[in-house]
């Protein structure tokens, strides 16, 4: 099963298609990013997070030319765990795991060096295997796309947990599954987000009132145009420029919400931080993706049981007209093959139906 799943403004899991193929394999997965792809209604620039193995590196950029292709850090790690398993021993495999999670998470240049070099004094190997397996797709300091603090595909955990639940289910049982599973998922985020009266959403909401606090004990400087130098009680120094709502930390980058610094200059020239919040970590947002619903599906075999029993609906073949040529002679059935007697549904009697029923 193929799977894509977005991440809603509280780390909830959205599911936007899916598909049963035969396997996983480069072949399929460019089928399923072409109707993923024809399915999108926006052309904005899109960030997967995905396995960088079974086709997906070369399917990607095959079908969304200019999106970003972030790969998934648990896969990464468990791939440098397997390739340099016979170098080294379990505690200092551990310690070099320990800095490739660093090296991942910092998110300024000098943070990313600085945790490179405590692991190439653990081992140049484990170093080199780092630089050559293309950090730009991965590491904060380094990645170009938007990914909202999301590092790994398994994210969605509960959602591919149906997966195992209705694996052995026929194809149609199993789909239906998923349905029903979908269906309850998306109402309840509906119901939830009824009483949500802040303008983002409560975890981001949350998140921001601590910037805001934070943001009272910094000084701001007088601007250098969009340029702001924003100093902190530590003798930190951070700059803010405001036209490309961006800050050297780069938290306001990677998260979609304004870091302490940013919030001070925006506080400094008397507007809202809210203004440069992410429009999709808002509470409007966040309703708007779970406004429509996914609808019961009824069980048409009994329906059209009980509709027969009834009498309300005749279900006949479609007309048909004699083919040309000699009719094929019809098959003799065997005799020891039952055939199934008509019964009445008023008395119950063999023979004929409700229609043609003479008792009284």
């Amino acid at each position: 099963m193929l799977i894509a799943t977005a991440s809603d403004a509280e780390d909830g899991v959205f599911p936007v298609a899916f598909a049963v193929v035969d396997a996983e394999t480069e072949e399929n997965w460019l089928w399923f990013l072409q109707q993923l792809k024809s399915a999108l209604s926006e052309s904005r620039r899109i960030t997967f997070v995905a396995d960088f193995q079974n086709g997906l590196k070369n399917a990607i950029p095959q079908v969304f030319e200019d999106a970003h292709h972030a790969y998934c850090l648990r896969q990464l790690a468990d791939k440098m765990n397997t390739d340099l398993k016979g170098q080294f021993s379990h505690e200092a495999r551990r310690y070099m795991l320990n800095d490739f999670y660093s090296v991942a998470y910092a998110t300024t240049p000098e943070g990313y060096c600085s945790a490179l070099e405590s692991m190439k004094n653990i081992s140049p190997d484990a170093c080199k295997w780092v630089t050559e397996s293309e950090p730009h797709h991965w590491a904060n300091a380094l990645f170009q796309g938007e990914r909202y603090n999301q590092m790994y595909s398994t994210f969605g955990l509960d959602f591919y947990s149906w997966v195992s639940e209705a694996h052995e289910f026929p194809i149609t049982q199993m789909i239906d599954e998923f349905r029903a599973k979908m269906m309850q998922s998306i109402y309840t985020r509906q119901v939830q987000s009824r009483d949500w009266v802040t303008t983002l959403t409560p975890t981001n909401e949350e998140k921001l009132q601590k910037e805001m606090a934070l943001a009272q004990t910094l000084q701001v400087s007088p601007p250098e145009g969009s340029l702001f130098q924003v100093n902190g009680g530590d003798s930190s120094i951070n700059i803010v420029d405001i036209d490309q709502c961006d800050c050297d930390c780069k938290i306001w980058r990677l998260t979609g919400l304004p870091c302490s610094h940013a919030v001070a200059v925006i506080m400094c020239i008397e507007k809202s931080p809210y203004e440069y919040c992410s429009r999709y970590l808002t509470v409007e947002s966040h309703r708007l993706m779970y406004a429509e619903s996914i609808h019961p599906v009824p069980n048409m075999d009994r329906m059209m049981m009980e509709e027969a029993v009834e009498g309300l609906v005749a279900v006949t073949p479609p007309p048909t007209r004699r083919t040309p040529g000699r009719p094929k002679m019809k098959r003799v059935e065997p005799l020891d093959m039952i055939k199934r007697q008509l019964q009445c549904s008023k008395c119950k009697g063999l023979g004929h139906n409700k229609k043609t029923c003479k008792a009284d």
